[in-house]
């Protein structure tokens, strides 16, 4: 049985660490992974990376001479992480997903999709091909609840699994490289108070568009710059008071690597923020590439995270590390209720009406001695969720196929 990895992921270190993740338990488990789709060799956690390709044109549509060898020798596709199944960003995105997965059975492939989250799917057009997408797909683990009861109504619930998100797994004991060492002590070393790591993100640009974000930016881009605007003066004032309050050192950090996708990448507005505050050495802006593993580490010394996407807080939690959601979608308060963390969650309406209510939350945790003991747990219970979830699920779809 040969499996497969071909989901295109370029930059997101959310998606990528999710990836890392979930190869990384396989492989300590002995179920080998014959090849993976990745744009760097680091992405993957392995130190035989021969079996690497490069993703093919039209998001992989086309996978390349080398990519069409591999799944045609491949028995089984490995479809990990992320969040595909929605239609508020572009229904041409599940339209090129239901191609992919029609090439994938065209050769003979079985697909599971592993720890994926689902929706919003709204529009008549997003239920009609999530239905298709899902009548291609063999077994499905769904990173939560309310992925799962969407699901449920769109496909035949014997072939759902209920997971958490892929971060919660094995792979991130990776010590870092001496150079990825010591950016983490320039970032964190030293501080005085807390260290605080803070991202924001872009939002309020997706509109159920044909077109998706990327053939559209500046449209998408003019349509987000008033409420963004806004969030960006609230978050300058949470960090104003965190920083006089706890004299807490703030670690600002994008979710993308560096220069992958520049439209995509949190970076621009990690810069406005840093702008508010150019003189003070304590509002410290992470500009650098570092690996994922490291990347991970760096989240791990923080003593609390306020992450706007979803993955710089669920990594953060992997780590070991307190961290804070500002929810944009239903997904994060999905993630959250099914990790038992709702009262670690504020929506981002509430954080651009009332910044307070994010300030208080980070007292409260920060003056909380069970905090880390609480996060441990949750940690802990997820990860033995997952490795059941994952290990079961391929015994499973193999043992079927053979």
């Amino acid at each position: 049985m040969t499996l497969i990895a071909p989901r295109v992921i370029r930059g997101n270190r959310g998606d990528i660490a999710s990836r890392y993740a979930i190869l990384a338990e396989l492989e300590s488990a002995g179920v080998p992974v014959g090849a993976v789709f990745a744009s760097r060799p680091e992405h993957v956690p392995s130190a035989d990376r021969t079996h690497i390709l490069p993703y093919g044109p039209i998001y992989n549509l086309w996978p390349g001479a080398a990519g069409l060898k591999a799944l045609r020798n491949a028995d089984m596709v490995l479809w990990t992480g992320g969040l595909d199944l929605q239609d508020d960003s572009s229904l041409l995105k599940l339209v090129h997903m239901w191609l992919v997965f029609a090439t994938y059975r065209l050769l003979g492939l079985d697909i599971i999709l592993v720890m994926q989250g689902a929706g919003p799917i709204d529009t008549r057009a997003g239920r009609w091909l999530s239905r298709r997408v899902l009548a291609l797909v063999r077994l499905a683990l769904v990173r939560d609840k309310e992925s799962f009861d969407l699901l449920s109504s769109l496909a035949n619930p014997d072939k759902l699994r209920l997971s958490a998100d892929g971060i919660f797994l094995s792979g991130f004991d990776e010590a870092p490289t001496p150079q990825s060492t010591s950016l983490i002590e320039k970032l964190t070393a030293g501080a005085r108070g807390p260290v605080i790591g803070l991202n924001v993100r872009l939002w309020f640009h997706f509109a159920n568009s044909i077109v998706p974000y990327q053939f559209a930016r500046d449209a998408y881009r003019t349509r987000s710059e008033t409420h963004m605007s806004i969030l960006i003066d609230q978050l300058a004032h949470v960090v104003a008071t965190l920083r006089k309050e706890h004299d807490a050192r703030i670690v600002l950090l994008s979710m993308y690597e560096p220069g992958v996708e520049p439209w995509e990448d949190d970076i621009q507005f990690l810069e406005r923020l840093k702008e508010r505050f150019a003189g003070d050495e304590e509002v410290r802006l992470l500009v650098e590439d570092i690996p994922i593993t490291a990347f991970s580490a760096l989240l791990g010394r923080f003593n609390l995270m306020i992450g706007m996407r979803l993955h710089s807080a669920l990594i953060a939690l992997r780590m070991g590390t307190p961290a804070i959601h500002i929810a944009y979608t239903r997904k994060g308060h999905a993630i959250y209720s099914g990790l038992g963390l709702s009262d670690w969650l504020v929506p981002v309406e509430a954080v651009m009406k009332t910044p307070n209510l994010l300030i208080d939350m980070v007292r409260s945790i920060l003056a909380d001695p069970k905090s880390l003991a609480r996060v441990q747990s949750v940690r802990d219970t997820a990860i033995a969720q997952n490795r059941e979830a994952l290990l079961g699920a391929v015994a499973a779809a193999t043992g079927a196929q053979t």
